[in-house]
């Protein structure tokens, strides 16, 4: 036998094993879902306001802008429960047959809390200034990963409850945990656009009728296990 054969004849005895093991790998293993899910109350209001202006005259529009967007911020900061802060500036010309016709600038402000009384009658309270674009109900980040601590729990729960079944129904006595992910999500539902509100004759307007609703909370359990014998 020559040194060439030997070495095939070697590696072919020691390559048997390794082959024989990564088989044993993937042998009764059976991939499982579970999730847990539950219906979250909203408790954050986000209201986009913007003051706007049209006219000829830019510079002036911008003066004009500047000046409500100021009395808004500062109406805004008494309110200790609502976080403020101004968000996109856009000045844009307006055309006519092709040519410039007039101007067209604009400010937008992110109204956020969790005392949804305290924000509406600030909405209330700027309508002469500044006009909401858009109001969205969410969840607070806080208890958001409250719920997915709860639920990743009870996922788990049923993961394992569907792995024993799944092992006893198979006639075997025993699982072993191979892989496992565990990923969640929240639906978040679309703003709400309002129309323009028309000022109202007295200095103040009504508080808007709000309702926060709810948002689904979802915690997903994926893995595989591998059937075995005691």
């Amino acid at each position: 036998m020559t040194m060439l054969t030997r070495l095939v004849a070697f590696f072919l005895l020691i390559s048997v094993p390794f082959t024989l093991s990564a088989n044993d790998a993937t042998y009764n293993q059976i991939s499982l879902q579970t999730s847990a899910s539950e219906d979250v109350a909203n408790d954050v209001l986000v209201a986009i306001l913007i003051v706007q202006e049209n006219g000829h005259q830019a510079a002036t529009l911008a003066e004009r802008v500047n000046k409500k967007m100021a009395e808004v911020l500062e109406i805004s900061e008494r309110v200790q429960s609502v976080d403020s802060h101004t968000t996109s500036y856009n000045s844009q010309p307006l055309y006519k047959n092709g040519k410039i016709n007039s101007w067209q600038v604009s400010q937008q402000i992110k109204l956020t809390s969790q005392d949804f009384e305290q924000l509406g009658k600030l909405i209330a309270d700027v309508n002469k200034l500044a006009r909401v674009q858009s109001m969205t109900f969410k969840v607070s980040d806080q208890r958001i990963e409250e719920t997915k601590e709860a639920l990743t729990k009870t996922a788990i729960a049923k993961f394992k409850a569907k792995a024993l079944l799944v092992t006893e129904q198979f006639g075997k006595t025993a699982y072993q945990l191979v892989h496992v992910s565990v990923g969640g999500n929240h639906s978040s539902p679309q703003p709400m656009r309002m129309e323009r509100m028309r000022m109202a004759d007295t200095a103040m307007a009504a508080p808007p009728a709000v309702s926060a609703g709810t948002n689904k909370v979802t915690v997903n359990i994926n893995g595989t296990i591998e059937l075995e014998d005691e």
